[in-house]
């Protein structure tokens, strides 16, 4: 049993492997392009009033964290829906914590905004996560990334909470794997997403598994930093994010299961 307590304390490698039990049929199939990883320090108990009850807040060293991980969804398709303009290819930029449930270690999202509408509608009503419909603007040169989003606040396409984005990065030099117990293998290799869905038995907690190889890191440095999205989402940050970048990686995904502790 959960309570709002619950604060897990891991600098282990996730129980899951990279590439353990990929079905043959996967329900998605992507790649996630020209990445940035920005992190922040955030307080364990402010963290914990802001996640379900029914999640343990994941800590490094005692403290939550907090990303904002803006990327590129190139060749996007979903099992039995055909390739619709706007489906499979999109920018996208989502903050997140980290949480463990069940004994899986994974990601929650307090917000996922996209530049097209229809990854908007499926996420919100397939998944139930909060995909908001922005406006994007960016512009990549070699190394060089400039990223600019601002949310439209349709009805019923959001929080409601205006917002925006204004970052650029570099990316550096390849990093080597990262490994476990260290800070950028607890914030990058994360395997499952966790969402709240109402089913017929009531609202349960629902796991969705992603399966790709280990992120291929570079170093990164932000450039620039105009945020007011993890503002929006109840919490407060200050001083440079860690950052880590990647090129690209290929990710299939498996459908929304009820996350119950394996017998």
């Amino acid at each position: 049993m959960h309570t709002g307590n619950d604060l897990a304390t891991n600098t282990e490698q996730p129980t899951d492997t990279p590439a353990a039990d990929v079905g043959p049929r996967p329900d998605v199939c992507m790649s996630w392009e020209n990445l940035l990883f920005a992190h922040w320090p955030v307080d364990a108990q402010a963290m914990r009033r802001l996640v379900p009850p029914e999640l343990e807040v994941d800590l490094f060293d005692g403290v939550a964290w907090v990303g904002l991980v803006p990327f590129t969804m190139r060749r996007c398709a979903f099992r039995g829906i055909p390739r619709l303009p706007g489906l499979a290819d999109f920018h996208e930029c989502n903050v997140r914590t980290y949480v463990r449930h069940a004994g899986k270690a994974g990601v929650w999202f307090f917000s996922l905004d996209a530049a097209t509408l229809l990854p908007v509608l499926g996420g919100r009503w397939l998944w139930n996560l909060n995909y908001v419909w922005s406006r994007f603007n960016v512009q990549h040169r070699d190394a060089e990334t400039d990223y600019r989003l601002t949310r439209m606040n349709v009805p019923g396409l959001g929080d409601g909470q205006a917002a925006r984005l204004h970052i650029a990065w570099r990316a550096g030099d390849a990093m080597p794997p990262s490994r476990p117990g260290t800070l950028e293998h607890f914030l990058t290799e994360r395997y499952w997403l966790f969402t709240k869905k109402r089913t017929w038995a009531g609202i349960r907690v629902m796991a969705g598994r992603m399966h790709h190889s280990m992120w291929p890191l570079r170093r990164a440095e932000v450039l620039h930093l105009d945020d007011s999205l993890i503002r929006a989402a109840g919490l407060a940050v200050s001083g440079p994010p860690i950052a880590f970048a990647s090129d690209r990686i290929d990710v299939t995904g498996d459908g929304l299961i009820e996350s119950v502790t394996s017998a």
